[in-house]
């Protein structure tokens, strides 16, 4: 699908819907091509799964990935078999129309909103602690729910078996751990490899629970009234907990660290505690069967191989690292901190969770 399709492609899966200017393309995803559409009513988000990397064509990629994001804005959406955990305070995008032989997934737009990191950055030299709090007490118990209701789910576990991505992610993400670290001149990068690639191919195998597989900054918007709104669910999988929250975790702490000021730090810090705490409430009785001594040794791994993909590795393209050398202090300081994560995760594990 290229520009010129989007406009009759929406007026015959949507007719009622009046487009009123050209498809604008959206910037900042890598993996699929998206659009918005104005419309008399309301504007649209268009969304096109190409069988490679949108932004790496060279690279195949399954197009299913638009199914299982399609089937989780389904379940979570209202009357969906998952949508008591959502409400106008968290949720992800309404699901409108999903053609899956191309694929292309039509939503609601939830508009020109800023992402988490964004929202927090442009909060001014106070800060924003109390409603940063806030946001991480909702995303926590949220995610606990989510995790804990579909816990030894063998309907969750059919419906929502992503793979292909998990494969993906594995070659991308773990294998690459000892090359990237090699890179930065980590000693022991072979050794360190192998623990990623270890945990990289234990997730391959079957899951605990669903997890929305891509959450960070990016993929958490925050709407008018200060509601969140939860986006790009492909690399939804059922899976481990670990994937959600060791990854929010990473991600949080390269926030913090690349903080334009002490304040946005103390946001972002707050908003982790408030989020652990939370998430912990929302597991409730699960936590043991989610969170036995395997999960939270691994759970540091995947933080430090997390950071590593970003700081040094193939993502590092448009985040808080972008364009920093490899011998940059605040490169170098990702890299120990990853490494360290990835040489003795049963030391760090407990902070990860």
């Amino acid at each position: 699908m290229v520009d010129d399709d989007v406009l009759p492609y929406v007026q015959e899966r949507c007719p009622d819907v009046v487009p009123v200017a050209p498809p604008r393309r959206l910037l900042g995803g890598n993996l699929n091509v998206v659009w918005r559409v104005s419309c008399a009513e309301r504007s649209l988000i268009v969304k096109y799964a190409p069988p490679y990397i949108a932004a790496d064509p060279d690279t195949p990629l399954d197009p299913s990935r638009l199914l299982i994001e399609a089937r989780c804005l389904r379940a979570l959406g209202e009357g969906g078999r998952l949508g008591e955990l959502t409400g106008t305070v968290v949720r992800p995008p309404t699901l409108i129309d999903l053609h899956p032989e191309v694929p292309v997934l039509i939503m609601e737009d939830v508009g020109p909103v800023p992402s988490f990191g964004a929202w927090l950055r442009d909060a001014g030299p106070q800060g924003r602690s109390a409603a940063a709090a806030m946001q991480g007490r909702r995303l926590g118990h949220f995610l606990g729910r989510l995790h804990a209701t579909t816990y030894a789910d063998d309907h969750c576990a059919d419906a929502f078996d992503n793979r292909p991505m998990q494969e993906t992610r594995h070659a991308v993400q773990y294998q690459g751990v000892a090359d990237m670290l090699r890179d930065a001149g980590v000693r022991d990068a072979e050794a360190l490899g192998r623990h990623a690639e270890t945990v990289g191919r234990g997730l391959l195998g079957p899951g605990r629970c669903l997890t929305m597989g891509d959450l960070w900054p990016p993929s958490v918007l925050v709407a008018p009234g200060n509601d969140l709104r939860i986006i790009d669910w492909e690399l939804a999988h059922y899976g481990r907990p670990l994937q959600d929250v060791a990854h929010w975790r990473a991600h949080l702490w390269m926030q913090i660290q690349r903080a334009p000021s002490p304040a946005v730090a103390k946001a972002i810090a707050e908003h982790r505690d408030a989020f652990l705490k939370a998430y912990a409430e929302g597991v409730g009785d699960k936590e043991e069967v989610l969170w036995d001594e395997e999960e939270r040794r691994d759970a540091a791994i995947h933080f430090g191989a997390e950071i590593l993909v970003r700081a040094v590795g193939p993502f590092q393209a448009g985040y808080v690292y972008a364009g920093l050398d490899v011998n940059h202090p605040a490169v170098q300081a990702a890299v120990a901190t990853a490494a360290e994560h990835l040489r003795a995760p049963k030391a760090v594990g407990g902070t990860e969770r």
